[in-house]
């Protein structure tokens, strides 16, 4: 029986990529090379070893392409269903704090896996979750900005105003899908 493993945040990356339609190696890479997802990483070194990792814990598969001959990588159904258990796992505030990229690519790759329950139950947490750490951080800046040099007053000043807009676009999303 093989040990199961902790996906990490480039496995459910190609996860959710491969849901969609299975893609080369390659052209995993070039997703990662090309857009945005290459935040989490586009190097040769990185994708093809988790691709492996994906594999060896039957995550993913390698199907062959009987008209071409060549290979695309597949989400299993154990992928599918460690795929769907992180799209809908709570979020914690540590995650609002410090990986709001991550929350909204969980986001991203629950149009077709997740029901809209499920998406606003989200969407609700993380509007919260954020709304009571903009006011932390708004409480913090009252008692500390006289303190600080100002261009760090100056970004701090933005990381707020960063995360209200993330509220405003939660608001918005929740709003958009009831």
């Amino acid at each position: 029986m093989k040990k199961d493993i902790k996906p990490t945040l480039l496995d459910f990356a190609i996860l959710g990529l491969i849901y969609d339609q299975p893609l080369s190696g390659y052209g995993i890479r070039k997703v990662f090379e090309e857009t945005a997802m290459g935040n989490y990483s586009n190097s040769p070194g990185t994708i093809y070893p988790a691709i492996k990792r994906l594999e060896k814990f039957e995550l993913a598969k390698k199907i062959l392409q009987p008209d071409t001959g060549k290979t695309r990588i597949q989400i299993t159904q154990k992928g599918l269903l460690r795929l769907k258990e992180w799209l809908i796992k709570p979020i914690e505030k540590k995650e609002v704090e410090k990986k709001i990229d991550e929350l909204l690519l969980r986001f991203a790759f629950m149009e077709n896996l997740i029901n809209k329950e499920q998406k606003i139950i989200f969407l609700r947490s993380f509007h919260d979750l954020l709304e009571t750490y903009i006011q932390d951080l708004q409480t913090f800046y009252g008692k500390e900005s006289n303190k600080m040099p100002l261009h760090g007053r100056l970004a701090f000043e933005h990381g707020i105003e960063s995360n209200k807009t993330t509220l405003k676009w939660c608001k918005n999303t929740i709003s958009a899908l009831t």
